[in-house]
This record gives structure tokens, sequence and C-alpha cells, in this order.
């Protein structure tokens, strides 16, 4: 019985929530049903279990039992808080409610009360402070209402409210049309799904020939121009264009939708990086200390720890040390429970890899058991450079071997994981043969370390790969030396 879907429910209810749905049941207009409020009293108050027979037994103490009398009340109990659910909503969407009461009052023609809701509309309007696609769609509901008051008043004369209408459907349909194409070009990269734009052609062209009319509503301008970076990445000047104008304009949009566009501007720097184009490090480290600042990084759900992660091996990579340790106190108390001390602990040990303390780095990585399978992943990389750097020849070793069995044990990592972290260890491993080897085989060796560059640099899919060549080449520069 606990498992229904009425009491699950009923159990993530708040305690205010709780409050308000028993008040909701003792009120004649919802519920006339007093067995049915008993019930809920008594699945709050937790003192009786929740088997039906005990539950029958307690709510009709002098009655025999009828077992089909507790599901039939669950029954009504959970259409009547699916009912409270959705007046909890209602009661929250002014805008629609006062909409609803105009069409109330055109139905029902009470004219007395039209001037006054209408005017409350007006007001409600004019204190919103968004502009994106959801305000012109409640725009053009309104218009349309506007014009239907018109209609029945049978008057033919000229009615601003049907060109108001068309002009709001116009902005409503543009704006939505954008975002979600934008959404689709963006999953399609990503997931490698097939989407069909249709008409997109048709209005970017358009859009494009009356600009200056559509630049005045940034759910409009932005979304386009999301668009055209990302149909022609390789012309940066979007980019730029695109972040000037999400910077002047993102006030107007819901604080979820603010994330999604940074996003755009996150995952285009993304590309650019991964692509060569290291100039965009610092347009990215930019993008994420300004979503710090007016809390923008999602602290809802598993994104921040991913987001940290990134921020930290960025400015690590720019120098920005000083900020990195303090972004990472910073943020560690906003990660959930169940991540705070995996995303903690790595990004700690990461820092003092780079700022070269090894040994508080290797201290910190010794110390967690690292459960998230890419933290564990790129901890043991992360050792692996240590003990590399450090000559450390048992340890190194050891960790190329149980590095090897984890890939190959742990069925959560992908094929073409599996390929790239395989792929380090062998590069890796021979590299450090070569470097331990070096003081007594020089020259035949500076031979093998040549061709060992060569062949990384023609393998594709190798992880830490810029490390690799760096150390590959200090082999190099060593073996060649006198």
């Amino acid at each position: 019985m606990e498992q229904s879907k009425f009491i699950r429910t009923l159990q993530k209810l708040d305690k205010a929530k709780k409050h308000r749905y028993i008040e909701f049941l003792k009120s004649p207009y919802f519920n006339k049903n007093q067995d049915i409020r008993n019930f809920a009293e008594m699945v709050f108050s937790g003192n009786v279990p929740l088997v039906k027979e005990k539950l029958f037994k307690k709510l009709y103490p002098s009655k025999p039992y009828d077992a089909r009398r507790i599901p039939d009340l669950m029954y009504k109990s959970l259409r009547l808080l699916e009912e409270f659910l959705s007046e909890e909503m209602y009661a929250e969407q002014i805008w629609e409610r006062k909409l609803n009461l105009l069409g109330y009052i055109r139905v029902n023609e009470l004219d007395d009360l039209y001037k006054v809701v209408d005017r409350e509309i007006h007001e409600i309007s004019s204190e919103k402070e968004l502009r994106d696609s959801n305000y012109f769609y409640e725009e053009f509901m309104y218009q349309s209402e506007a014009y239907r008051i018109f209609l029945d008043e049978a008057r033919i004369r000229r009615d601003e409210n049907l060109q108001n209408k068309v002009d709001q459907l116009d902005l409503f349909y543009l704006s939505a049309k954008l975002r979600d194409s934008c959404e689709m070009m963006n999953r399609k990269r990503i997931l490698a799904t097939d989407y069909e734009f249709h008409l997109l052609d048709n209005l970017i062209d358009a859009i494009q020939s009356d600009f200056d009319r559509y630049s005045n509503y940034p759910a409009i301008s932005i979304y386009f121009r999301v668009l055209l970076m990302l149909r022609e990445p390789e012309n940066i000047e979007y980019f730029y264009i695109l972040k000037e104008d999400i910077s002047q304009n993102i006030q107007l949009f819901a604080q979820d939708e603010q994330r999604s566009l940074y996003g755009y501007l996150q995952n285009y720097c993304i590309r650019k990086v991964n692509s060569g184009g290291h100039e965009f490090y610092k347009e990215l480290l930019s993008i994420y200390k300004y979503m710090l600042a007016v809390n923008l990084m999602d602290t809802d759900n598993k994104n921040l720890q991913w987001d940290l992660k990134n921020m930290v091996s960025i400015a690590l990579r720019l120098g920005e040390n000083e900020w990195t340790y303090k972004i990472i106190n910073e943020v560690k108390n906003k990660l959930p429970d169940d991540e705070r001390e995996n995303a903690y602990t790595y990004n700690l040990a990461n820092y003092y890899y780079e700022t070269k303390d090894y040994k508080k780095a290797t201290k910190l990585l010794q110390s967690v058991d690292f459960k998230d399978v890419y933290y564990n992943l790129d901890s043991k990389s992360m050792l692996l450079k240590i003990y590399f750097e450090q000559d450390e020849e048992e340890s190194f070793f050891a960790l190329v071997t149980t590095f090897k069995a984890y890939l190959t044990r742990n069925k959560l990592i992908s094929s073409d994981r599996y390929i790239t972290y395989n792929n380090l260890l062998k590069f890796a491993r021979n590299a450090f043969v070569y470097k331990i080897m070096l003081p007594y085989q020089r020259k035949h060796n500076s031979n093998k370390i040549n061709a060992l560059s060569h062949k990384l640099i023609q393998t594709k899919n190798v992880v830490n790969l810029n490390w690799l060549l760096k150390e590959i080449d200090e082999l190099l520069k060593e073996s060649s030396s006198k």
C-alpha cells in the first residue's frame, strides 16, 4: 500500500502543502466526503500502519471489514489530490486567471466587470520584466480574447486588436520556433539525432530582410544569432555578436533560459578549444565567472560538479591559481551531499598537481574512493602523471596494471572511452621505459623516442595528449644532449 501513487505523492508534500491539502479537503466546494479527509489526516499522522485492514478498523471501528472501501477511498483521494495540485499551480498563474476571467465575463455578459479586469490585465502586463517567447504568447492570447469581445459587439469598423493579435502571434511563433530550432540543432550535434527543420530557411530569410524591426525583440534576435553561430561555427564573429546581445538583454529571460543561453556560448567555446582554438579558454572562463557572480550556476542538479571541474581545469591552464583555490572552496558547500567529497577532493588535488605540490595531490587522490567512473578515470590519470614526472618506478608500473584492470572490468566505461584511456596507458608506459633507460642507452633510445612521438601524433583518441607530447618532447631533448 505504501507503494501506491497516492501515498507516494502525499509523502512528498512539504509541511505547508500538507496543511493546505487538509484545508482543501475541508472545503465543501471541493469535497463533501468526510471519510476522505479523515483518511488523509490519518496517513499524515503516521500513527496508523499503512495496511488496509488497520486503516479500515481505525476509520470504521463499528463496521465489518470491507476490502473494497480503502481502495475506493484511495482512488477518490488521488483524484482530489490531483485537483488540489492543479489549484496550487493555478493560484500562482495570475495572468492566466485574469485572462480566463475575462473570457468568462465575455461569455456570461458580465459587462460591469469587463473594464475592471481589463485594466488589471494591462497593469500586470506593464509590470512584466521578461520578454521571452512566453510573454508574446500571453500577449497573443490577450489580443485574441479582446478580438472576440470586439466581434461580439457586432461592429464593423477598424479593430486594432486584430492587428495586435496577428503581430503578437508572429512574435510568439518566431521566438518559439527559433528557440526550439536552436535546441534541435544543438542536440543534433551532441546526440547525432536527425531532425527536420521545416520552414526554417524561409524564416531566416524573412528575419534577415527585416532585421531592423526584429532586432528590437531580443527573444528573436538572440536565438537568431544562436542559430547563425550553430550553422556557421567557423565564423567567430557570430559568437562575439551573440555574446554582446546576450549580455545586454539577459535580464529579459527567466533564469533557466539564461543558463541555456550561456550554455550555447560555453559549448561553442568548448568546441573551438577542442579544435585548437586555445584563445577561447579565456572566453570560456569569463563566462563561467559571470555565471558564478550572478548565481546562474545550476546548484539543483548534477551539472555543478562538472562545471566546477571544467572551471578549475581552465583556470589552472591560464595560470589563475589563486582564483582557482578560492573558487574550489567557495563552491564546495553548494555541491550536493553525495557528490561533495569526490568533487572537492579531485579538484583540490588537480590544483596541487598543477602547482607542482605532488605530495599533497597524491595524498588527496589516495585518500578517497572515487565512486563516479569519470572521477575515477581522471584521478588515476593524474596519479599516473605524478608518478611519471617524479620517476616513481614501482608506483608507476603498479598503477598501470591496476588501471588497465579497471578499464577492462568496469562495464560503465564506453568502448570509445576505453580506447582513449588505454592509449594513454600504452604510450605513457613506453615513454616511461625509455625515460628510465635513457642514462644507459641514450643514442639507441633517441630513435625509439622519436618513433614513439610520430606514432602518438598519428594516433587518434588519446586522453592527456598534450601532456604526453610534452613529456616525450622533453625525452627527445634529453636524448639529443651530450
